[in-house]
């Protein structure tokens, strides 16, 4: 009788655990910069720099998703980051769009098959003969090519997914600019957005 109430508990506890989603916090680091004059732009009469662009370093910017630190209303009891990510694992896509590119600039990104690091490293997940979402692993959209990066927040695009916390995930970008673009100095955001969710 006691082996079936701690099977009981212990199937409870992991339908709990895969039952909600969790805050996490998403944290960017880096971004690359450019600069190109005229003449770097102009090749011949009519055409321009637009299909070789600037490339970023692989790793100019990178990103972290982890949850975060959790407190029971009820219990007061508090876990952490780790005990969170150890113990809800969720599919996470990430969704990029642009804010404010020059005009007549395209932008695009990247990153590779298992980019990044698992956070924590190890957990009994990924022990499971079964994984109810896959391994932990990080798998590119559109095979790790470059995706064209929108300017507009309602068509954002997904660049990859991740199963579990991920950490250090190197996004490189690359820079299509043009001779119709305005000369300048010009800043412009890109915007992440992060979907998660238990399928």
């Amino acid at each position: 009788m006691k082996t079936t109430h701690i099977f009981i508990f212990l199937f409870f506890i992991s339908q709990y655990s895969f039952g909600q989603l969790l805050p996490g916090t998403l944290d960017v680091t880096g971004f690359p910069s450019m600069s190109q004059s005229i003449n770097d732009l102009v090749d011949e009469a009519g055409e321009d720099d637009a299909s070789y662009g600037f490339e970023s370093v692989f790793d100019a910017s990178q990103i972290s998703f982890i949850l975060d630190p959790y407190t029971n209303p009820i219990t007061g009891f508090t876990t952490s980051s780790n005990q969170n990510c150890t113990a809800n694992i969720y599919r996470y896509s990430v969704y990029m769009h642009t804010q404010n590119p020059p005009q007549n600039t395209v932008v695009q990104a990247k990153t590779t098959f298992n980019s990044g690091v698992r956070f924590p490293a190890a957990i009994p997940y990924d022990d499971l003969i079964i994984r109810p979402l896959g391994p932990r692993d990080l798998t590119p959209e559109n095979g790790g090519a470059y995706i064209t990066i929108p300017n507009q927040g309602n068509v954002a695009i997904k660049v990859f997914e991740f199963i579990g916390c991920r950490e250090q995930i190197p996004i490189q970008f690359k820079i299509n600019p043009s001779a119709l673009a305005i000369s300048g100095n010009s800043n412009f955001n890109v915007i992440y957005t992060v979907v998660g969710s238990l399928n």
